[in-house]
């Protein structure tokens, strides 16, 4: 325990304390490949000169996203990013992950938080939104329990069709309660099944959640579904992606109650996963429940306008019986990143950028259905990515790979019913001769 700052005779102290009579006593459950034998075989330091030499090397191996032509999507979307919006984001007055507690000192940062939520507000048609939370799946998580507290009901549906990331990161966050997660199956054109969730909704149910668009591209038929549930008094969760907000409803239009997701698309680059923040909104009812924190807009004292942590509602600030969620913070600088793209972008270029992404994505559904031995598994209801099948869809992904092009996500690991299918997507950065030369490829790779 070099690295720990204690004196041999304190850590004696603290053996002996603990029951054990030496170090290696206290990590003998190790194995042993795991522990410090001989010293590690490390070169000698290098210079700040051939320390940089020696990273710009391996740096030029990698491939960038430039390079190749990607069509993978699966929650992690390449989209414009206006240049002005590095500079703006990069100012050292935002520079932090953080929520300021000091209003009287952090008036610029908590309003733009607010034009954060309220951006988010108009984005989903609801009343409130939290200042973030720290991406998508946890979003989720938190609105999941947001609907159980509010209904006080001990089971949730889930849609399968949720990405299955998400799903995962639910289960983690219910496994210390005593809830109980059922996973509503889909119908064969890749919808939630309407037969089956009426079915198996009865009176212990308080949330039914689902994704539109789904994991699969498609775009659900919210307005059916929050209407089955609510004539059974289960709350609605919707999980979205904020860019199809533009051409389509809006959750609140769809009767939905609660609004999450993931919003690396605005403004976060394709980074090992993105710079990303999760995003939650809801109707004004349930101000009370949602988790994390929120920025609100008021008077002072001089008449002044300010802004303020209105709710912050974990157990460091309010009794804990009464919090809402452990979340510490919210992922500050993602957030304002988020609404100053999208005020660069405005109202008309947001929407042509989900238009461009829409329409390149029929493009490509359209140009796969003219290979012989491609079948689209599902319809073309969809935003901007969508499913399609192959005979050996590995074995066409490795080909393509070879040649730069990423063909999308192979489903066969987390659905294992889809043993052949790809997930594919387009932005509004794709373009057609992008596209043709995909399709060329898979036709030479088929042959």
């Amino acid at each position: 325990m070099p690295y720990v700052l204690n004196t041999k005779k304190e850590i004696k102290e603290l053996l002996r304390e603990i029951g054990v009579n030496s170090v290696d006593e206290l990590y003998e459950q190790l194995p042993a490949r795991l522990k410090f034998g001989a010293p590690l075989d490390l070169p000698h330091g290098f210079s700040e000169h051939q320390v940089r030499k020696r990273v710009k090397a391996l740096s030029n191996k990698n491939v960038s996203l430039e390079e190749v032509n990607s069509f993978l999507g699966a929650g992690c979307y390449d989209h414009y990013i206006p240049s002005a919006f590095s500079f703006l984001l990069n100012q050292s007055q935002f520079l932090t992950a953080y929520t300021s507690y000091q209003a009287e000192s952090s008036q610029g940062i908590l309003q733009a938080i607010y034009e954060y939520q309220s951006y988010i507000c108009f984005l989903t048609g609801t009343d409130i939104s939290n200042a973030s939370l720290f991406d998508g799946a946890s979003s989720f998580a938190e609105a999941v329990l947001m609907s159980l507290r509010i209904k006080r009901k001990k089971k949730v549906i889930v849609s399968e069709a949720i990405h299955p990331e998400y799903r995962e990161t639910l289960k983690t966050y219910l496994s210390g309660f005593d809830f109980d997660i059922k996973e509503a199956t889909c119908n064969k054109e890749g919808f939630v099944d309407q037969e089956w969730l009426n079915k198996n909704i009865d009176e212990e149910v308080g949330c039914f959640a689902f994704s539109s668009p789904n994991f699969f591209g498609l775009i659900e038929d919210g307005v059916k579904l929050s209407s089955l549930v609510k004539e059974k008094g289960v709350l609605t969760v919707m999980v979205t992606n904020p860019f199809s907000l533009a051409i389509f409803k809006d959750p609140a239009a769809l009767g939905v109650d609660i609004v999450c997701g993931d919003g690396q698309v605005l403004g976060g680059n394709v980074s090992l996963g993105g710079p990303s923040f999760g995003f939650l909104a809801a109707k004004e009812r349930y101000l009370r429940q949602m988790p994390g924190r929120i920025v609100g807009k008021t008077i002072d004292l001089l008449g002044t306008v300010a802004y303020c942590l209105t709710l912050q509602t974990r157990e460091q600030h309010i009794r804990r019986e009464k919090a809402t969620s452990n979340i510490c913070s919210n992922q500050a600088l993602n957030a304002i990143g988020a609404a100053i793209y999208l005020s660069l972008l405005g109202k008309e270029g947001f929407r042509d950028m989900a238009l461009y992404s829409f329409n390149l994505a029929q493009y490509l559904y359209q140009r796969l259905g003219e290979i012989k031995g491609v079948n689209l598994k599902y319809g073309n209801r969809v935003f901007n990515e969508f499913v399609w099948e192959v005979k050996d869809a590995k074995e066409l992904i490795n080909k393509l790979y070879k040649k730069k092009i990423i063909a999308g996500l192979y489903l066969g690991d987390k659905y294992p019913r889809m043993d052949n299918c790809i997930l594919s997507c387009c932005t509004e950065k794709k373009s057609k001769e992008d596209i043709d030369d995909f399709i060329e490829e898979i036709k030479e790779n088929m042959d």
